[in-house]
């Protein structure tokens, strides 16, 4: 089994803020889904099947500093490894419409990361970063505020990548995380 988790704030005042863009892009990408609330996990899921695994995606309702604690609650609730814990975030390092993926590093300064990190004991996870800064024409990456709301073109950029992040997601349960990062990056 996977748990794909989405980091985010819940709330209709940080929906669009680029601090979401997990959330944002696993909406988009299962937009026409039926979410379930667990209370005891504090997290909204859904399940699905990719290929031949069983699939639980996640945006926990804990504000982004406590994601840690959905986290680990569905970890010890399905008895999942960390090699099946995928977290999609926004990265302020990339321009908006970039996507990378990484595993067992840093946390790079982001409070759901280190939430994360905190809770499983461990970094020893993949992850899909989701480009929320400016990039001028020369290349040069312009960080903004990650409660700033996403203009209404970025925001579109952002939710476009949900089909990317499917196939990324995709080839991390079929083919694995290495075979992605080869294809993906």
């Amino acid at each position: 089994m996977f748990l794909i988790v989405g980091l985010g704030n819940p709330g209709e005042k940080y929906e669009k803020t680029r601090h979401n863009a997990g959330f944002i892009v696993l909406s988009k990408m299962l937009e026409n889904e039926d979410w379930v609330f667990n209370k005891n996990g504090n997290v909204e899921y859904f399940k699905s099947q990719v290929g031949d695994e069983l699939v639980e995606y996640l945006k926990p309702q804990t504000f982004m500093n406590e994601s840690g604690i959905s986290v680990r609650y569905a970890k010890d609730k399905h008895e999942v490894s960390n090699d099946g814990i995928v977290v999609v975030y926004d990265d302020i390092d990339l321009p908006v419409g970039k996507v990378k993926i990484s595993h067992d590093r840093g946390n790079g300064g982001h409070n759901g990361i280190r939430s994360i990190e905190q809770h499983l004991g461990t970094s020893n996870f993949t992850r899909i970063r989701i480009g929320i800064s400016l990039e001028l024409e020369d290349g040069k990456v312009i960080k903004p505020n990650v409660l700033g709301i996403f203009s209404k073109e970025d925001l579109e950029t952002v939710k476009k990548l949900s089909s990317t992040v499917q196939d990324i997601i995709k080839t991390i349960v079929t083919e694995g995380r290495e075979a992605a990062m080869n294809k993906f990056n």
